[in-house]
């Protein structure tokens, strides 16, 4: 993958984790992706989920529904969008199981 990884792949700690259902306050779980901080914005994907998801913040928890995924995926452009498809598998799994998905901040 070029910019999510499993808890096992990463190589640093400087990472946004998408974590599956609502927080339940536990960091690095086995079932979460990873984004590097700096392909998270490099990508422009933080951009297109700053404007998407109200009163978001890249150093706190976001809860992340349905529609707002939709929102975000139609908004995405270039390498945003190569990495929204790069993350739908795992977000249509989270969505499906739990109904919204948790990023959580650095």
């Amino acid at each position: 993958m070029k910019y999510f990884y499993k808890i096992n792949e990463l190589h640093g700690t400087d990472c946004h984790e998408f974590f599956k259902g609502k927080w339940n306050g536990t960091f690095w779980s086995y079932d979460s992706i990873y984004i590097y901080d700096e392909d998270y914005s490099g990508s422009g994907l933080k951009r297109v989920i700053s404007r998407v998801v109200p009163d978001y913040s890249p150093y706190a928890d976001s809860e992340i529904n349905s529609e707002m995924w939709e929102k975000i995926c139609s908004e995405a452009k270039l390498s945003a969008l190569e990495a929204v498809k790069e993350a739908s598998f795992w977000v249509k799994e989270a969505l499906n199981e739990h109904g919204i998905f948790t990023i959580l901040g650095i």
